[in-house]
Parts: C-alpha cells; structure tokens; sequence
C-alpha cells in the first residue's frame, strides 16, 4: 500500500468490508434491486441501474449471503452518487440508523 493510500484508509472510523452481495434501495415503499460492494458500520457502496438524487433517504436491505440471517436492513442517506459506463450508478451512502 502506498503512502497516500495509508493516510486515507487511517481516517476512517470504520473498516470498509469488500462483498457483493444482492441489495435492495427503498424508496417512497417501492424496492429497486441493487447491489452491495462494500459495507461499514456507518455506510455502504450500492450499485444499481436505478437512478436517485443525491441526499435522498432511502432504506437500504443488505442480504446476508446465507443461512437463517435476516437482511441487514437501515435508514441511510445517499451521499453521493458516480455513474458508471455499464448503465449502473454508484451511491456512496451513510447509514443513520438500523431497523
């Protein structure tokens, strides 16, 4: 690891676990599919072909992969967002709360 990335990664609060795993980004009670890249206890990267505004709050269900485990599910704020080549965005979102 470089030194420029060591420098950011110890400002964070909260490790940043890589995983892709199926999602879904709520909105206004209607559920569009997405997916999680990478998770923390304070945010999440979400990938879905579904566009929203920045700032919007959303409610995010993370699948846990497996087993009995009931989706992570939180109140989070989307904070901001990068349109990627394939038709897909990616929003940076912090989670407020956990339901």
């Amino acid at each position: 690891m470089n030194q420029a990335a060591r420098d950011y990664t110890e400002k964070r609060d909260f490790i940043r676990m890589q995983i892709t795993t199926d999602s879904k980004i709520i909105l206004n009670g209607q559920a569009y599919p997405a997916t999680c890249l990478d998770l923390s206890s304070t945010g999440a990267l979400i990938e879905s072909e579904q566009s929203f505004e920045v700032n919007s709050q959303v409610t995010l269900s993370i699948q846990s992969g497996g087993g009995d485990i009931r989706p992570l599910e939180a109140q989070a704020t989307l904070l901001r967002v990068r349109r990627m080549p394939n038709d897909q965005y990616q929003y940076g979102a912090s989670i407020d709360r956990y339901l």
